[in-house]
């Protein structure tokens, strides 16, 4: 039999019988009456899946999936599981549906357990896709990327690679501080990482120098750090995990790929392999300057099937199903929504991702769900231990405590970055939390269950979603963990959700049907998008800009670390000492070379009016300002903003609340005290919370007038004010605290003060292997002799796990404790 194509059945889809029997089993509420006909659509689904090409097998797939979970006859689901590898179906169908005795001891059984049995990895059941990509990073000796699906197993080969290269100097690059945590507990908890007890080095301050065969855990700026450190050192593997990140224009992804360039100067044989859910070509992940080649090991294989639905709330308010294999939209039965809020409610699961783009519309929409809910009065100790620990460690007058009360959470960058990871778990262990509202932070690889997602933006910052950041968004929902839990797993989430909306959130012209057809039909062909200016060659097309950013990124590598390109290239190298400080510390806020003269007389200038080491925060603002403000060409608008007095007092004071130690309440309480002395109550809050513009001139609305907000909606901004300010301290104004001391005008125990918020030498251990203040400083002020071992010396720490029972009936604050749990490592 010719192979049939999906595109052939798109052609006569509308005159055929497929289509009235199709709908009746694709649509909610309708049923296919006749055996016949469901018998004869079973037989075209197992030709499309037998003799059709890749896009009509997935469809013929589809139509037996939702058979099966709409009759509740799985036989048909586990036939075809078997014939495709799909493992994981077809146990869970063996255990749950044909549990009788007679199955097992019957031929047919005692062969399909053996088959079985040739897919259990790590006492779970996995796919033939899935066994692929592990046998293929078994046997790949050098570098390679491996591209699949979340829930396909990559942390797992991420932990096999490193303990089968423990007699090597292993790296693992993470995106972000919270994956960096996660990382660290997956090995830390991995059985082999148990027998044979490691250090892991997450702060580049960790590692003393004569460590041998050590594994890291960083970011690409914590690894560019530690390398300036130690002009030796030499990486032998390196495991980057999300790697498509390295394909973008920011500047976070071309210092990745500066770090990639370094490590491999340094050692030509050290060993890349990348790690990623999207990708399609895999040759883009090669760096043009750099000498290596990639491997390819991929999985197309998808065990879920998507229901996409969209709602123009513009228009007739009507819900429809867009079908992503006749690529056309199905009116749902429905009289229309209100609003967004009102189908979120009727068609929600038990556990539910709302994603919105900003952090404001994101509180907003959370505390709208609560208003039009009934809050629980039931007893949960869980719920009610959660609520106290946000209540106690931020705020009563927190949002997010009224929101939790009605089943909400809400999740975004704005946050203290340890509640956020606070609400992930929370979301995950408590049945009475069914919502939670989030951002793109969701992309980053954050692990939560879920089962249906409602998109009310289809923008990630300034652009809609691409098609492979819609796809990696999409995977986060129905986890192969949730649907195969042997206790609470669930056949029908193999056909995830997924809602989008046009209304309030989304802008007057975005037109949401092209944008699904655009992003989830099945025959889409995936572009990658390599924006990144270091992962294109000078025999590229490259425009005058893109030629003018390739030479000022080299110059900025060559800078970092001298000799990394072909040494007849033209390089611009620093004369100073305080130009190639800034290049070091990853300074981007203005052309360091352009100005690099004015620096140094701005550096010369201030060594003449001062005869003492910058020793308070004052000095240390008017410092900062006089060397790398004034007379220079400021890039960054925020940064700018120390031109004036009035900006660098209130950093000396934000500066003395870190140095004090300050916990999120007491800051809290300072900040609103500090606006209500304020004589004008035009706040600057930045585009995330502006509100209004400050006058004509402004473009955009990036201040709020205080006299508007109550002191609750005051104590809110205050938190997610914070956060941005902790963020701008950490991000920017340290790097130029760190040139400060590379130049030898910082006082030894006042740098300590502003870098750690300390200068106590256990609590600055503490903190470098992670811990957040508010932890070390109970650790260390409560003496927890017998359960805590501080080693300033290696900046080792290790953690008796009795340590948990003992906070808790001291009453330590359980957020807190959860904090002390990513730490703890089992000898």
């Amino acid at each position: 039999m010719a192979n049939l194509t999906l595109r052939q059945l798109k052609n006569s889809f509308n005159e055929s019988w497929l289509k009235n029997d199709y709908l009746n089993l694709l649509l909610d509420g309708d049923t296919i009456q006749e055996d016949d006909s469901l018998i004869k659509l079973l037989k075209t689904a197992i030709v499309f899946v037998q003799y059709g090409d890749d896009h009509l097998s997935k469809l013929g797939y589809r139509i037996i999936t939702r058979y099966s979970n709409k009759y509740n006859d799985y036989v048909p689901l586990f036939d075809i599981a078997i014939n495709k590898g799909y493992i994981p179906i077809s146990k869970f169908i063996e255990s749950t549906e044909f549990n009788d005795e007679r199955y097992s001891d019957t031929l047919l059984g005692a062969f399909n357990t053996t088959v079985h049995e040739n897919f259990r990895y790590n006492e779970i059941y996995i796919s033939h896709g899935q066994k692929k990509l592990i046998d293929f990073a078994a046997s790949a000796v050098k570098d390679y990327v491996i591209v699949a699906p979340t829930s396909y197993g990559k942390s797992e080969i991420i932990i096999g690679e490193i303990n089968k290269n423990r007699d090597s100097n292993t790296v693992v690059i993470v995106p972000t501080k919270a994956l960096l945590a996660q990382t660290k507990k997956r090995i830390v908890e991995s059985s082999a990482f148990k027998d044979n007890y490691q250090k892991i080095i997450t702060h580049p301050e960790m590692f003393r120098g004569n460590e041998k065969n050590f594994i890291a855990v960083l970011t690409q700026e914590r690894l560019l750090r530690l390398l300036q450190r130690h002009g030796d050192l030499n990486i032998d593997l390196v495991l980057i995990d999300e790697a498509h990140n390295l394909l973008s224009s920011d500047s976070r992804a071309v210092l990745l790929a500066q770090v990639i360039l370094i490590l491999k100067k340094r050692n030509s044989d050290s060993v890349i392999k990348f790690f990623t859910p999207f990708i399609s070509d895999a040759k883009n992940l090669q760096i043009p300057l750099a000498n290596y080649t990639v491997e390819e090991g991929k999985s197309n294989e998808n065990l879920k099937t998507e229901r996409f639905y969209v709602c123009d709330l513009r228009f007739d308010r009507k819900l429809y199903l867009y079908d992503q294999f006749i690529s056309d939209f199905f009116q749902v039965k429905n009289d229309g929504y209100r609003d967004e809020l009102e189908c979120v409610k009727e068609r929600k699961g038990n556990k539910n991702i709302i994603y919105l783009n900003r952090p404001r519309d994101i509180e907003s929409f959370a505390m709208k769900m609560t208003i039009s809910s009934t809050t629980t009065n039931q007893i949960d100790t869980q719920l009610n231990e959660a609520y106290d620990a946000i209540a106690d460690y931020v705020h009563p007058e927190y949002n997010l405590l009224k929101c939790i009360k009605s089943g909400v959470v809400y999740h975004h960058g704005g946050m203290p970055e340890l509640v956020r990871l606070y609400v992930e778990s929370i979301f995950s262990k408590i049945p009475y939390l069914r919502f939670i509202v989030t951002s793109s932070t969701l992309l980053e690889g954050v692990n939560i269950p879920a089962e249906k997602i409602f998109l009310l933006s289809n923008k990630v910052g300034r652009r809609s979603f691409s098609k492979s950041q819609f796809k990696n968004l999409i995977g986060r929902v129905c986890r192969f963990s949730e649907i195969f839990d042997s206790e609470k797993g669930n056949l029908n989430l193999l056909e995830p959700e997924i809602y989008l909306f046009k209304g309030e959130y989304t802008a007057s012209n975005a037109n949401i049907r092209n944008f699904i057809k655009d992003r989830a039909r099945i025959d889409l062909k995936m572009e990658d998008r390599v924006d990144n200016i270091l992962m294109k060659s000078v025999q590229d097309d490259l425009s005058p800009q893109q030629i003018e950013q390739l030479e000022e990124s080299l110059t900025y590598l060559e800078n970092i670390e001298n000799n990394v390109i072909d040494e007849n290239q033209e390089i611009r190298y620093a004369k100073y000492q305080i130009s190639e400080s800034c290049f070091h510390n990853n300074i981007h806020d203005f052309d360091i070379l352009d100005n690099e003269d004015q620096l140094n007389e701005n550096l010369l200038f201030f060594k003449e009016q001062t005869d003492k080491l910058i020793d308070n925060s004052n000095d240390l603002l008017q410092a900062i300002f006089m060397i790398f403000i004034d007379e220079i060409e400021i890039k960054d608008e925020t940064l700018k903003r120390l031109e004036y007095q009035a900006a660098r007092s209130f950093y000396s004071m934000f500066i003395d609340w870190r140095i004090n130690g300050s916990s999120y309440n007491q800051m809290i309480s300072s900040f609103t005290r500090y606006w209500d002395n304020l004589d004008n109550k035009i706040i600057y809050v930045g585009s995330k919370w502006g509100e209004i513009k400050l006058n004509d001139q402004n473009v955009r609305e990036l201040y709020v007038d205080l006299e508007t907000k109550n002191e609750s909606q005051q104590i809110n901004l205050s938190i997610v004010r914070i956060k941005e300010e902790q963020d701008f301290v950490d991000n920017t104004l340290m790097k130029y605290v760190e040139v400060l001391a590379d130049l030898e005008l910082m006082n030894d125990d006042f740098y300590d003060k502003v870098k750690y918020g300390t200068s106590d030498k256990q609590i600055i251990t503490l903190l470098k292997n992670g811990f957040s203040m508010d932890l070390a400083k109970i650790i260390v002020q409560r003496v927890y002799s017998g359960f805590v071992e501080i080693n300033i010396e290696s900046d080792e720490v290790i953690i008796n796990e009795q340590i948990l029972e003992v906070m808790r009936n001291e009453g330590v604050n359980e957020i807190l404790i959860f904090e002390l749990n990513y730490h703890i490592s089992i000898q």
